[in-house]
């Protein structure tokens, strides 16, 4: 059998294949493999250099089937359309290392992508190449590959913990045999190095590229300090009990110091609970501040934009955050505006970073096949359906769990026809617009027949960033800190809000009164902080979160990031409501991470005179 690593996808065998000819400057996603030429005559000019760029934007519109099945497909969002072992096993906490659905080599291959840029970029620079390619056209392409090299990385931290990490670009087979065995790195450690990377680099990255897709669809300042934000809330939770963790390999290389940069521990030693336990509360302030500076600079766009525009009112000028909004000119009969403006025109105002699809030279392929396509008239369930547990509540206002009666999310994410169907479709990101029948009653369903995207042509973007993440992930914040709950609260209640627009708080003021007092909630009331404790918040957090992402492949993250904060599965696991045959499985935290895919181990494994140990939780599947 043919050995390979995560270099075999990845080399590029002395050619780039790569389009020589877009079809216009919005098309930067759109990659042809029209020709071959050899690498050491391709980078002559800026052209050049933006094509192995969009090289690596399309490499992660190519695997968005993986973070959906990594971030979403064991959690309780999901339930299987027909049987399927490979998705059984995976649903039931028996993950098999054969299965291709582990195999990370697409995220390398993306990931080399971008170290060539950074190479290749800086050397055209240096070298004065292309003199009309100066420092100032360079500076914001570094941060965009700085960038999105991050978020590769990020993907695999989140799935596997501990991978290798190589900021190095490789470019023929003997060099991927050469040098493609290399040892894991722990996850806290490659998030610190990534940090201190996008640091330096996010007061370069561009503001404006454009166009709005460009702009949505490219890593911009804004895009950064998303990202920066979920990546110190992701690593302060995996400094949590840090010493306590270990990891895979006794040589693991870890990166723990207070400037973030590499420190390398051959002997496994690690620093002691008090000092990490203080980094990872630094790293939940900074995710909050991170965050902040996103919500501000959107918030000041929006302003700008009423400020310039006619028949805006008095409340949406007074809005404290730039959420779209329902209208209130009526409850029967309406548009559902938030859900077409941010899913069926894409690119909103909220938007922040999404990878783009044109339906033409690039189909959705993830949506069709695994949430739900339209095809002859009607809407088709792809592998996965809606767990219907999320539906059940929907005859509640405020249900600890699932969709209530007056969230728009139900009829946006499922299609909805009767609280008994048997089944429940998933529409997000299929249909394009629909209408409501009932603001204040969600089970009275559509009225009309939404609109749907051509399976054919599916253009639906995927997001990865939008605004509504990024008040989560500070009120998140927030709350592991235990810093400033009641601007946590109200973070987290106005999505609530926005969602559920026919309520009213339960207080009966001037001007908030809802006479019909079974769709008064005290969520909507100033003072819902008062007497809740930081866990009320994580807990209010992580509930709006499944409602407000579903189908958007977080879901799981979210509960692995749970137990990496708790160095335990038992929270997360209770949140998911796991069957106990499922907890049995889940007991270790290594367990609530992905298996190393067989093929690496053949290439790397240890017992192959490599680095790579299999992950403990799933050895006894390896043989």
């Amino acid at each position: 059998m043919k050995r390979k690593n995560i270099y075999a996808k990845v080399a590029l065998s002395g050619v780039l294949a790569l389009s020589l000819g877009m079809t216009s400057c919005e098309d930067f996603l759109t990659v042809y493999p029209t020709n071959q030429i050899p690498e050491e005559q391709f980078f002559q000019d800026k052209n050049d250099l933006d094509n192995v760029r969009a090289a690596a934007y399309f490499q992660m519109t190519n695997f968005t089937n993986k973070i959906l099945i990594w971030g979403e497909a064991r959690s309780d969002n999901f339930s299987l359309r027909d049987v399927n072992e490979s998705y059984e096993r995976l649903k039931n906490g028996v993950l098999q290392p054969t299965e291709d659905m582990f195999d990370w080599a697409p995220l390398y291959t993306g990931i080399n992508y971008c170290n060539k840029v950074l190479e290749e970029g800086q050397r055209m620079i240096d070298e004065n190449v292309d003199p009309s390619f100066r420092d100032g056209d360079w500076q914001p392409i570094k941060a965009e590959m700085t960038a999105l090299r991050a978020l590769y990385y990020f993907y695999l931290v989140r799935a596997y913990r501990d991978v290798p990490y190589v900021t190095y670009s490789i470019s023929t087979d003997a060099q991927a045999m050469r040098e493609g065995r290399t040892r894991a790195v722990a996850g806290a450690a490659i998030l610190g190095d990534l940090i201190q990377q996008l640091e330096d680099v996010k007061d370069v990255a561009a503001t404006n590229f454009g166009s709005t897709s460009e702009n949505k669809g490219r890593f911009t300042k804004l895009g950064v300090r998303a990202l920066l934000a979920d990546m110190y809330l992701w690593r302060g939770c995996l400094l949590k009990n840090y010493q306590d963790k270990g990891g895979l390999d006794a040589n693991l290389t870890d990166i723990i110091s207070e400037d973030s940069t590499t420190v390398t521990t051959a002997d496994g030693v690690l620093v002691d609970k008090a000092y990490t336990d203080n980094l990872s509360t630094e790293c939940f302030q900074m995710a909050a501040e991170r965050a902040q500076d996103v919500i501000t600079s959107l918030k000041a766009d929006y302003d700008e934009e009423l400020e310039n525009s006619f028949g805006t009112s008095q409340l949406e000028r007074e809005q404290p955050y730039p959420l779209t909004r329902m209208p209130d000119y009526s409850t029967t009969s309406v548009s559902d505006v938030v859900y077409s403006t941010i899913w069926g025109s894409k690119n909103s105002t909220e938007s922040i970073f999404e990878l783009q699809y044109d339906g033409t030279n690039l189909v959705n392929s993830t949506v069709n096949n695994f949430l739900s396509n339209y095809a002859n008239g009607a809407l088709n369930a792809g592998t996965f359906t809606a767990n219907s547990n999320l539906i059940g509540s929907a005859n509640s206002i405020n249900p600890s769990k699932g969709f209530g009666q007056t969230d728009i999310r139900l009829l946006e994410s499922v299609q909805f026809q009767s609280m008994s169907q048997s089944s429940f479709f998933i529409m997000k990101n299929t249909a394009t617009s629909l209408t409501i029948a009932d603001l204040e009653d969600m089970t009275e369903g559509y009225s009309g027949t939404p609109n749907y995207r051509s399976s054919a042509s599916s253009n639906a973007n995927w997001p990865v960033y939008r605004l509504t993440d990024v008040m989560l992930i500070k009120a998140e914040a927030l709350a592991r800190s235990n810093t400033n709950l009641q601007e946590g609260f109200s973070l987290v209640n106005e999505i609530f809000a926005r969602c559920n627009p026919a309520l009213g708080s339960s207080v009966n003021t001037e001007n908030d009164y809802v006479d019909n007092a079974d769709l008064q909630c005290d969520r909507l009331n100033d003072n819902y902080y008062s007497g809740k404790s930081a866990n009320d918040l994580l807990t209010l957090v992580y509930n709006e979160r499944q409602l407000e992402f579903f189908a958007e492949g977080k879901r799981w993250f979210d509960l692995v990031r749970q137990a990496e904060a708790d160095n335990s599965t038992e929270t997360a696991l209770e949140w998911m409501a796991a069957s106990t045959s499922l907890q049995n499985r889940l007991r270790t935290l290594y367990s609530m991470y992905n298996p190393i895919y067989y093929r690496e181990l053949d290439a790397n494994g240890v017992e192959n005179g490599g680095y790579l140990h299999q992950n403990p939780a799933w050895e006894k599947y390896s043989n």
